[in-house]
C-alpha cells in the first residue's frame, strides 16, 4: 500500500472509483447498449429485407422485360401478317379493277369498230348510189349523142374516175 501512496493514490478512493465504473459499466450496459444492439439487429434485418425485396423486384423487372419482348414480337408479327393481307387484298381489287377496266376498254372497242364498219356500209351504199346516179346521168347524156368508139372510151374513163 505504500507503493499507492508513494504515487499519491488513495486505496480507498482507487476502489470507490473502480466500483463507481463497474457500476456505470453495469447500467450502460442495461440501458444504453442493449437498446443500441437491438436498435442495430432490426436496422440490420430491414436492410436485409430491402435487398431482399430489391432482388425480387429486379427478378419481377426482369421477366416483364422479357414478357414485354414476347408482347412486342407478336404484335410485330401479327401487325406483318395484317399488312401482308392487306397487300394481297389490294392487289386482288387492283387486278379486279384492271380486268373489269380491260373488258370496258375491249367492249367499248368492238362498238366502236361496229359503228365504223355500219358508217363504212352506210358511205359504201350513199358511194353506190351516187355511182348509180351518176351512171344514169351518163347513160341519159350517151344516149341523147351518138357515140363512136373514141367517144365511147371517153366515156368508160370518165365514169370510172368518178366513181373511185
Amino acid at each position: 500500500m505504500e507503493i499507492f501512496s508513494a504515487f499519491g493514490l488513495d486505496v480507498k478512493l482507487l476502489i470507490a472509483n473502480l466500483i463507481n465504473f463497474l457500476l456505470l459499466v453495469g447500467i450502460l450496459y442495461k440501458l444504453g447498449y442493449k437498446p443500441i444492439l437491438k436498435f442495430v439487429k432490426e436496422r440490420q434485418e430491414k436492410i436485409e429485407k430491402g435487398i431482399k425485396y430489391a432482388e425480387d423486384a429486379s427478378k419481377k423487372l426482369a421477366h416483364a422485360a422479357v414478357e414485354r419482348e414476347k408482347i412486342t414480337s407478336q404484335a410485330h408479327k401479327e401487325a406483318q401478317e395484317i399488312i401482308g393481307k392487306a397487300k394481297e387484298q389490294a392487289k386482288a381489287q387492283a387486278d379486279a379493277l384492271i380486268k373489269r377496266a380491260q373488258d370496258e376498254t375491249r367492249s367499248i372497242v368492238e362498238r366502236a369498230k361496229k359503228e365504223i364498219g355500219m358508217e363504212k356500209d352506210k358511205s359504201l351504199l350513199q358511194v353506190r348510189k351516187k355511182a348509180a346516179e351518176a351512171v344514169i346521168l351518163a347513160v341519159e347524156k350517151l344516149l341523147k349523142k351518138k357515140m363512136d368508139k373514141k367517144t365511147d372510151e371517153d366515156f368508160i374513163k370518165d365514169s370510172i374516175k368518178e366513181i373511185k
